[in-house]
Order: structure tokens, then C-alpha cells, then sequence
């Protein structure tokens, strides 16, 4: 079971990022934690409802750090021997005993008192955050709902192994000599998110409504991939064998090993490759091509066009589960949401102009995220799954 002064310091972090304190170290450290066990995650999500919060404070405000510690692991932990499974429940029971006894101390009651009414102006049952959730489809046809596959082995492709990790990341790992060529591809659903690590040792991460289609293992002078919504990559190096992801529309980005991001969701504004580290060459339909260097963009809409004053950080903040704007205009921020929380998105009267900044994890309830527009007026209603943007 973890420590005491363990539970503390991540208990610490929970509460800093519930009175909005947290450093950026700070919560990359927290995301790392809450990513690296689905308890932790659960854990998480129920500290940062207001309802849940408040309730429990109420039922825990008065209890000293080690009664309440007692008191939550009887009320949340079932009666059974300590092995490995269970021990991830005392660990989440610890942390959140430990968390709501701090947090007691600095979050006044008439502040969650208003998280709450702003639940129950939007009222989400129907709009949830997204997940880990892809199908992946086999050479032949068939196809397994990855979120809910086990652990280890799921399938063999010729001569590789096709297997779920614990973190729930699907790695290909070569088990012989691969005499044919064979294609998988992983797709997520709006509302998706998902990881692998193909047979060279790349890693890829899927936005939500994307897919991937990759040979489960390289051969030729090339390693071709094909990429549909947003992906972000961390290509192994080899430059013998050059990385090219194929996007829609006949354009293409070669890469020799280096982190990039592709966004080619048709509703946005062209498609767009951004460049973290590396160099990747960027060609269109027509031929035109840019070599890219880190911190800038190729846009491909109506030719192609480079933008080098680019902000990095936001525009692979979903790969960290966050959202993150920088005078982004509502289209924008509300096209992200309406992906990510698989809704439908209504304006009622004309499309407000202004622009909005801010930072917003993605496992927030989605008023949190309206929020952002809402201090500078823009109103909304939520009829189901429908985000109504009303008539000032």
C-alpha cells in the first residue's frame, strides 16, 4: 500500500488544482498520476465534481486526517483480502480522505455552493467527458472494442503480435520474420482517444473522431502510414527508411524521426502539420512542398502556406487532456468541444466574434469549459446532447 506522506503529496496537488494554485511541474506531474491507473483517474473525476466534492466534505469536514482516512476506506473499500487489486483501492480511498481533509481547509462552502448551481445550469448526464475508447480492425476484417478488450495478447498478424498494455496502449512486437504485408487500422469514435506504438517503435496518439491506417510491420525503403481526423507523432528515428503519413486530399508528410502534429479534421481551417522537433517536409496534392522547422505550421487550404508564429504547447494540448485557448474564436473552441464530449453544437442567433483564452482540463464538466465564453457573455442552454448557443 503507498505511503502516508505518498497519499499527502499527491493529495496536496489534488487541492491545489481544485483552488486553481497548481504550477504547470506541478500538474504535469498530477496528469502522470492520474493516467498511470484507471482508479486514479475515477479519482479524479470525482474530486473535481462540485456535488460529490461537497458532499463528501460535509460528511468529512469535521474528521481529523487519520479518522477520516479510517472512515472512507470502511465506506468505499469492499471486504476483501489485500492483494494486488485491492490495494489500488486503498490507495484511492487514501488519497481521498487525505484530499478532502485538506481541501476542507481552504474551500469555503458557499464556493462549492456555486460550482454546484453551475452543474445544475448545464446539466450534463447526457454530455460527458471523453475516454479511451477505439475499434481496432484487423487485416481480415474483423474488429475488437479496445476499450473493453483485456490485457496482453489480442491478436496475431502474420508473424506479429498484437498486444494491450496496461496503460491501455496497444504496442505491435514482431515475433518472426513478417513474409506479407498487412494492414490494421485504429479508429476512434467522437467523444475517442486513444495510443499505440507500431512495430518500429513509433508512437502515435488519436484525437477523437481519427483514424489510423499502418502496416503491422515495415518493409521497403518506406514506413506509410494513413492518417484521417488528428494524430500527434513520435517517429523512431531511421533515414533509410523514411516516415510518411499520407492525409486526405493526396498530401503527405515525410518525416526521419521527430514529434509532429496533423490536424486534418474537414471542418477545420485546411490541413495542418506543426512541428515540435525535427524536421518534417510537407507536400500538398499539387507538389508544392515546405520543410518545416520546430514551431512552425504548414497549411494546406488552397495551396500551401507556412505560419511560423505558432504557439506549440497549444496545439497538442489534448494530447495532455487539456484544452487550451489563445484568442481562439468560439468556432474554434466549440468544434474541440462538440468532438470531445461527442455533442452537437446550435447557434440561435448569429455567431459571436469575440475571442476567448483559456486552460481547461478535458475531464472537466462541460459547464467548465463553457465558463471560458461565458465570462465575456456568451450564454448557452444544454437540451440533451445539443450545446445551444443562445441569442444575446
Amino acid at each position: 500500500m503507498a505511503s502516508t506522506d505518498t497519499s499527502l503529496h499527491y493529495a496536496s496537488l489534488i487541492s491545489r488544482y481544485l483552488q486553481n494554485r497548481i504550477t504547470p511541474d506541478e500538474k504535469l506531474e498530477l496528469d502522470a498520476w492520474i493516467n498511470r491507473h484507471p482508479e486514479n483517474e475515477q479519482l479524479f473525476r470525482e474530486l473535481t465534481d462540485a456535488a460529490y466534492l461537497q458532499k463528501e466534505m460535509g460528511y468529512f469536514g469535521a474528521l481529523a486526517v487519520e479518522n477520516a482516512w479510517q472512515q472512507l476506506v470502511a465506506r468505499r473499500t469492499p471486504v476483501v483480502p489485500l492483494q494486488k487489486k485491492s490495494r489500488s483501492l486503498w490507495w484511492a480511498a487514501a488519497v481521498l480522505a487525505v484530499v478532502l481533509t485538506v481541501t476542507y481547509n481552504f474551500l469555503k462552502k458557499d464556493e462549492l455552493q456555486v460550482a454546484v448551481k453551475q452543474q445544475e445550469q448545464y446539466p450534463s448526464a447526457q454530455i460527458i467527458p471523453g475516454g479511451d475508447r477505439a475499434v481496432l480492425t484487423l487485416s481480415d476484417g474483423s474488429q475488437i472494442v479496445l476499450d473493453s478488450a483485456g490485457n496482453g495478447a489480442l491478436a496475431n498478424q502474420g508473424a506479429v503480435e498484437v498486444r494491450k498494455l496496461e496503460d491501455g496502449k496497444l504496442e505491435y512486437a514482431a515475433t518472426g520474420k513478417q513474409n506479407e504485408q498487412l494492414f490494421n487500422t485504429v479508429a476512434t469514435p467522437r467523444g475517442g482517444f486513444y495510443r499505440l506504438t507500431l512495430s518500429d517503435g513509433s508512437r502515435v496518439w488519436l484525437n477523437a473522431a481519427s483514424s489510423l491506417r499502418y502496416p503491422v510491420a515495415f518493409s521497403g525503403k518506406e514506413r506509410r502510414v494513413y492518417i484521417t481526423g488528428e494524430a500527434y507523432f513520435e517517429v523512431t528515428a531511421n533515414p533509410r527508411q523514411p516516415f510518411i503519413v499520407s492525409m486526405p486530399h493526396q498530401s503527405e508528410v515525410v518525416v526521419t524521426g521527430t514529434r509532429f502534429n496533423v490536424n486534418t479534421y474537414p471542418d477545420e481551417e485546411g490541413t495542418r502539420t506543426t512541428l515540435l522537433e525535427g524536421k518534417v517536409q510537407v507536400t500538398d496534392s499539387t507538389g508544392a512542398s515546405l520543410l518545416l522547422q520546430p514551431g512552425q505550421q504548414a497549411r494546406i487550404e488552397n495551396g500551401i502556406q507556412l505560419h511560423t508564429d505558432i504557439d506549440t504547447d497549444e496545439v497538442v494540448a489534448w494530447k495532455e487532456g487539456v484544452f487550451q485557448f489563445n484568442r481562439a474564436d468560439i468556432g474554434t473552441i466549440l468544434r474541440q468541444v462538440s468532438r470531445w464530449y461527442d455533442a452537437e453544437v446550435e447557434f440561435e442567433g448569429t455567431v459571436p466574434t469575440r475571442t476567448f483564452s483559456g486552460i481547461v482540463s478535458r475531464s472537466k464538466n462541460i459547464g467548465e469549459v463553457l465558463k471560458i465564453m461565458e465570462k465575456a457573455g456568451v450564454r448557452f442552454h444544454i437540451q440533451g446532447k445539443r450545446i445551444v448557443v443562445l441569442r444575446n
